[in-house]
């Protein structure tokens, strides 16, 4: 559902007799290397360091200054390309099938799981992509995209909900169940209130089946 970033470039291997050539050693080597610093980048975010130095992820890595320092120019591109990993591996987990189909409790069922599986897996890139969105444009471009997505992605999902209500009740209850369901929102549930994640579920359950149930 989300327009996340496109993964970064993977090395192919090249099938027997292909015309393809073969992928040069170098820029295998590179990749290799970019995956390597980028995945600790992602390690950092999990824990809370959310603005990692280029000297943080050197010395974590293994890989030199003089290397990194050829492949991002400061630190913010080096949490750029991080973000942009994250995003991508995540595309899957936005999946809703079917979207705006079936019985209210089932499409309720399937919206608040997915988006608990989501915080699970990138809550902490959502935070580290807040957290840097003031001082990097394409970070804070992608973190207004992507929240709009999610908005849009509740409307289908409880778009026959929505269509019965009165315009204003309508707007409302889009604003309400955004806030709600919204990555940030169910951060706090689980990292703030320190709700388990059976305990987030059903709070987000019952406040979306209050908001749009009676109107199913």
């Amino acid at each position: 559902m989300l327009r996340w970033y496109s993964p970064t470039m993977t090395e192919v291997a090249v099938p027997p007799h292909s015309d393809e050539p073969p992928i040069d050693g170098r820029i295998a080597r590179r990749q290799r290397n970019l995956d390597a610093v980028v995945d600790v980048v992602l390690e950092m975010f999990a824990e809370d360091m959310m603005f990692p130095s280029i000297e943080q992820a050197s010395k974590r890595s293994g890989l030199s200054l003089r290397s990194l320092y050829r492949y991002f120019a400061d630190p913010g591109e080096l949490v750029e390309a991080a973000i942009k990993r994250s995003q991508a591996q995540a595309a899957e987990l936005t999946h809703l099938a079917q979207i705006g189909e079936g019985p209210f409790a089932e499409r309720l069922d399937d919206f608040v799981s997915m988006r608990l599986r989501l915080h699970e897996a990138n809550g902490s890139m959502f935070r580290a992509t807040i957290h840097n969105a003031a001082n990097h444009p394409r970070v804070r471009n992608e973190l207004h995209e992507n929240r709009r997505l999610l908005r849009e992605q509740f409307e289908l999902q409880f778009a026959p909900e929505l269509a019965a209500m009165s315009s204003r009740a309508r707007s409302s209850a889009i604003e309400a169940g955004d806030v709600l369901t919204q990555i940030d929102s169910i951060d706090l549930l689980r990292r703030v209130r320190n709700l388990t994640v059976a305990e987030a579920d059903l709070v987000l359950r019952d406040a979306l089946s209050a908001l749009l149930a009676p109107h199913s």
